[in-house]
């Protein structure tokens, strides 16, 4: 295993995976409100993610390890639709976004974003890749316009949208916290699917060193707004 790849799987995402359990926790302490739910469903499916992908590292059957990778980056995507309903129940109130249509989004995006296990050689990972994951062009664009169109844009749009309806200086700081830490998360999920398409060591071992910071900034997504919650 080279130096990109241990820092990348076992440094990198071994932490976000002990955080995000640690930090699924603290919100589910914190209260049992939809928002206090779904900001550590969040949490949790990240977790769920980072564990499968740890686990994977050093099985070395073609058809497990295609398996556990796809749905390591399906729950990774997935986790993100969990941070819109969650700006979407702190900006509308509960008559106007019901369960109902909370769980139709959660549907959608699941449904959609399942489209990319029939991209025909959308995932190669083999011996011949050296075990590291080699994505289509296709599977690539699929994956941008699925999670930016349903999820990523409609997310940072209304979080925009909420940050200017604060008045309270105080509070308005805590959501930019909020925003930097989303901000690093989407980062994070456009560096590693480029990353991975791209396929070339020079670029995953630049990527893992530019991409340690945002262990730091996720933290703020908890700091924004984890803490207000009860």
């Amino acid at each position: 295993m080279d130096i990109a790849r241990f820092l990348q799987i076992y440094i990198i995402q071994g932490f976000f995976a002990i955080f995000f359990l640690g930090m699924a926790f603290i919100v589910l302490m914190r209260g049992k409100k939809r928002t206090n739910l779904y900001l550590s469903s969040f949490y949790l499916s990240s977790f769920v993610g980072g564990f499968i992908n740890i686990i994977y590292a050093n099985i070395f059957n073609q058809t497990i390890v295609y398996i556990l990778h796809f749905i390591t980056y399906y729950i990774l995507c997935f986790s993100m639709v969990f941070l819109l309903i969650f700006v979407l129940t702190v900006l509308k109130p509960s008559d106007s976004f019901s369960i109902k249509f909370q769980f139709f989004i959660l549907f959608l995006f699941g449904i959609v974003l399942l489209g990319l296990l029939f991209i025909p050689s959308g995932i190669i990972i083999n011996e011949h890749t050296n075990w590291k994951p080699d994505w289509s062009w296709v599977f690539l664009i699929y994956s941008i316009i699925t999670c930016s169109g349903i999820v990523i844009l409609p997310t940072s749009y209304y979080s925009v949208k909420i940050y200017g309806k604060i008045g309270n200086d105080h509070l308005k700081k805590k959501w930019k916290y909020f925003l930097i830490g989303i901000s690093a998360y989407f980062f994070l999920y456009y560096g590693t699917s480029l990353s991975n398409t791209l396929n070339l060591d020079k670029f995953r071992l630049l990527w893992s060193i530019i991409s340690l910071p945002t262990l730091i900034a996720l933290y703020l997504i908890y700091y924004g707004v984890g803490r207000q919650l009860e």
